[in-house]
């Protein structure tokens, strides 16, 4: 205490010694700097101002001499005016500020006999300029004239200023003197200050070591929540702060053991950190309980210690590994993604190629997925989404024997993959597509609904389709669109043409788009006959694509595509609007009573408000609602049973009748089927092609017949072709046909005349 006592009143006495010859020369600097003060205010007060006045009429004069010049160039007689005079004002005005600034009234007489000679050169230069012809050759003249009376002024301006500048060397080397006093008397006063300084500063900096120290190790640990520690060479602990223990009783250790925060090997750690050029270290680490620390250590060579800072990053740590997880798997259904799919291709397949290895890439499409989203939404069609992985990983998982060290993906959207490396023979992965195509064959249940989905499944394989995984991938797209096109529901190998045909596609689609504009479009009709009577009752319209290069073009050349691309839905309504518009003109005593059958695709059958369609359509042609006809296929109507039946019985309010089409090719339940307001059943023309011979077909043909009779329901079978077929088609009790035994699909005109002078077979 003495001690601190005596620092503090040495450096008390040194204050005031440093105070008082601060102040002695605080005012000898006074003195000499009000002296310097006056000299500079007398510099800034009139010798700048007077040299200033002199400089802008300087430039003013070459300004006016420039107005000159630019008159001669341009001839803008106009601007020269407006520039002269601007000019001409400010060097007039110049001169008397000039005159003022040095209170020299003659001085404007001296000058006044060249400034008016300019002024005379200027207004001769105008007269020789604006004049025809122009006398360019004593304008030249004139200019030179200007030229040497600007330089005339300019001389006596200059003499002027020399004037004032020696002037102005006389009172700086006065002030030059004042500042050479004041810095002596500085640099004797600093001295003797900086010597006391130094006396001062000696106690100054023990004391505040003495303070800075203490407060150093009484503040920093003890007040940090981290564990700070400090080791000895060895490992020993010499110093832990209270967050030591809070980390301790964090982690759940068994014992207060302060080694419990540091890595089990810190001796071997200790001994490489000494042996290295850096002097410090960054340790992440496992510890019991399963926390993570993060421990920074700096080796003090000079102290011999390590200090030690410990951080528990466990949670950062599991946030980060989330966040790696997020960017490889899909959010909805917890599948590796397209990045874990590249990534795991070059490990698994590209990396570890041995000879002979092959990998299979099947990538799957969920068909007419759009629709489901477009009618049910989002969030159904997520749930799924999730039942559609849930059901193929339960087939991988019982596969696996055949199909080992499979995993599925989720590329984007409804496209799934399966990456199979390591085959074994060429059908293996033939094989489990067919297995997936059959499981996908039982109906999703989602929100009480009932949904039937399938897949379209595209197959590439490692090398001989790619060796890369953009590569395969794009190859296998290829394959699953040619299998979407086939009408989905099955699977296809890449080929190599597969990529071309794509192209032609892409092209195709672009024409597609463009063909009801180019009056492209066409409906042909194939009358539906009544067996009992033999008598035509109405006629189906089928789309017809008149293609200006390909010809004739059938739905089954580009349905397919008109369903990928969102144009089926446009081409169904032309076709709905052409065929009713037709038939109410039709006006003939054999057509006048005919029904017209129209087929609504799932994407059509999906919009909110097609009952308000159909009536417009109606209105607008002016057809009886009891002529029309509308065709939905089995899986449409079975897609979602609850709008089915609303749908079906809000369009049959207006008298609209209803047929299922291709019926016995999907999976309908007869307990939703009996629900239906329909009036007919259309028999698949895929049963019919077998009759008489094959007995599974004459089998479900008698079924759907006795089905239909059963539900009240008349029954239609398409694709007759021979006498064979209808003759049983009649013995078993189907009420109407159609097929090309009676009629082929015709235009308009040609339907008129057959049913004016044909009749139907006996």
């Amino acid at each position: 205490m003495d001690l601190r006592l005596g620092i503090k009143s040495r450096i008390f006495g040194a204050y005031l010694l440093v105070l008082a010859l601060g102040a002695v020369l605080a005012f000898l600097v006074y003195t000499d700097s009000k002296h310097v003060a006056d000299t500079s205010r007398q510099l800034t007060g009139n010798v700048v101002p007077q040299l200033n006045a002199i400089n802008a009429l300087k430039l003013d004069l070459l300004m006016q001499e420039s107005v000159l010049y630019r008159y001669y160039i341009n001839l803008d007689h106009e601007r020269f005016l407006a520039d002269y005079e601007r000019i001409d004002n400010a060097c007039v005005s110049g001169f008397v500020n000039l005159a003022e600034a040095l209170d020299q009234r003659l001085l404007l007489q001296s000058v006044q006999g060249d400034y008016n000679r300019l002024g005379q050169i200027g207004r001769n230069l105008d007269a020789a300029l604006k004049n025809k012809p122009r006398n360019t050759k004593r304008a030249a003249k004139l200019l030179s004239e200007a030229g040497e009376v600007v330089g005339r002024i300019h001389r006596e301006l200059d003499v002027l200023a020399g004037d004032i500048s020696s002037r102005v060397q006389q009172s700086g080397a006065r002030a030059s003197s004042t500042v050479e006093t004041m810095q002596r008397r500085v640099i004797l006063f600093a001295g003797a200050i900086f010597l006391i300084s130094l006396f001062v500063g000696y106690y100054i900096n023990v004391y505040i070591n003495e303070q800075t120290e203490r407060r150093r190790l009484a503040m920093f640990p003890e007040r940090n929540p981290n564990p700070v520690l400090q080791l000895s060479p060895a490992g020993a602990v010499l110093y832990a702060n209270p967050g030591t223990a809070e980390l301790l009783k964090k982690i759940g250790a068994v014992s207060n053991d302060v080694r419990a925060l540091l890595p089990l090997d810190l001796e071997k750690r200790l001994t490489s950190l000494r042996a290295k050029p850096a002097s410090h270290e960054l340790w992440e680490y496992t510890v019991e309980g399963g926390r993570t620390l993060e421990c920074g250590i700096h080796w003090l060579p000079d102290l011999e210690i390590f200090h030690v800072y410990v951080t528990d990053v466990t949670e950062r740590k599991r946030a980060q590994e989330g966040l790696i997880h997020q960017a490889y798997h899909d959010a909805l259904t917890k599948l590796p993604n397209r990045l874990m799919f590249e990534e795991e291709f070059e490990r698994r397949v590209y990396a570890n190629d041995r000879a002979g290895m092959r990998a299979a890439l099947l990538l799957m499409g969920v068909d007419r997925f759009r629709v489901v989203i477009e009618s049910m939404g989002h969030d159904i069609g997520d749930l799924l989404l999730q039942a559609v992985v849930a059901r193929l990983k339960h087939l991988l998982g019982e596969v696996r024997g055949q199909v080992r060290e499979s995993t599925l993906y989720r590329m984007e959207g409804d496209r799934f993959a399966i990456l199979v490396p390591g085959f074994a023979t060429s059908q293996n992965p033939v094989w489990l597509a067919e297995q997936i195509l059959e499981e996908m064959q039982q109906p999703f249940h989602a929100l009480g609904r009932e949904y039937h989905l399938s897949l379209s499944i595209g197959i590439s394989v490692y090398p001989l389709d790619g060796q890369e995984a953009a590569t395969l991938l794009r190859n296998a797209e290829a394959a699953m669109q040619r299998a979407k096109r086939q009408g989905g529901a099955g699977l296809e190998c890449y080929t190599r043409d597969m990529n071309e045909r794509a192209a032609e596609w892409l092209a195709l689609e672009n024409e597609l788009r463009h063909a009801e504009e180019h009056g492209e479009l066409r409906l042909y009709y194939q009358p539906q006959v009544d067996i009992a009577s033999g008598r035509v009752i109405g006629a189906e319209a089928l789309l017809r694509w008149e293609h200006p290069k390909l010809g004739l073009l059938v739905p089954s050349q580009f349905l397919a595509l008109s369903e990928e691309s969102g144009l089926v839905v446009s081409l169904g309504e032309w076709a709905l609007y052409t065929a009713c518009a037709q038939a109410a003109a039709a006006d003939t005593p054999e057509t006048r009573g005919l029904s017209v059958s129209v087929n609504i695709s799932a994407r059509q059958f999906a919009l909110p408000d097609l009952a308000k369609r159909v009536a417009a359509v109606l209105q607008d042609t002016g057809l009886s609602p009891t002529r029309l006809e509308l065709e939905i296929t089995e899986g449409v109507a079975m897609q979602d049973i609850v709008r089915t039946i609303g749908v079906l019985t809000e369009l049959k309010k207006f008298g609209v009748k209803f047929a299922v089409d291709d019926f016995g090719t999907g999976f309908s339940s007869l307990s939703y089927l009996k629900r239906f307001p329909l009036d007919k059943l259309k028999i698949d023309q895929s049963f019919v092609r077998g009759l008489p011979a094959d007995e599974n077909d004459a089998a479900i043909t008698r079924a759907v017949i006795a089905l239909g009779q059963s539900l009240k329901l008349k029954v239609i079978a398409e694709g007759v072709e021979t006498r064979k077929q209808l003759d049983l088609l009649r013995e078993q009790g189907c009420n109407e046909y159609q097929g090309d035994f009676f009629s082929k699909p015709v235009p308009i005109q040609e339907f008129d005349r057959l049913l004016a002078h044909a009749s139907a077979p006996a």
